[in-house]
């Protein structure tokens, strides 16, 4: 029973959030994020969450060399992946997802288990809130005039 709490005790969760290159087209995605999955759990890696990537522009141009030729992009594909791992692994997870061709850039970093933030809450929230200041717009309740209204009639 001891070696089993030590054993977690050892273990942290990370996330590793990616950039695919925008040429895979999407049908190949799933085999790509199985390959990046698959070296957390070669290593002893366990699947904590994750989110399915979706195109996104860059805010500034990137390149990779894959073979003989050399990739430069203004978009690419975001996602990213959690998995409990002993911290001891993580080079070895680092270099086997070097490895991938398809992968753009990738960052490693010690997470909380808990999801607080998603792409996908994200981007819900933007739509709200886009979708609130267009009422707002229809319906005429624009300040900003009737200020501009007030200053002129003052001076």
């Amino acid at each position: 029973m001891d070696n089993e709490v030590k054993d977690q005790a050892e273990r942290d969760v990370y996330e590793t959030s990616y950039l695919l290159l925008p040429s895979i087209s999407e049908e190949n995605h799933p085999s790509i994020v199985d390959t990046i999955k698959k070296a957390f759990s070669r290593a002893g890696g366990v699947e904590v969450d994750g989110e399915t990537p979706f195109k996104h522009p860059l805010a500034y141009p990137m390149s990779k060399t894959v073979g003989a030729s050399k990739y430069i992009v203004n978009e690419a594909y975001v996602g990213w992946v959690k998995f409990e791992i002993e911290s001891s692994k993580i080079l070895e997870v680092k270099v086997e997802i070097e490895k991938i061709p398809e992968v753009l850039r990738f960052l490693i970093v010690k997470a909380p288990r808990k999801t607080d933030f998603t792409f996908a809450k994200a981007k819900a929230l933007i739509r709200e809130k886009e979708e609130k200041e267009r009422e707002k717009e229809s319906e005429g309740r624009d300040v900003e005039p009737v200020e501009e209204i007030k200053e002129v009639v003052v001076e």
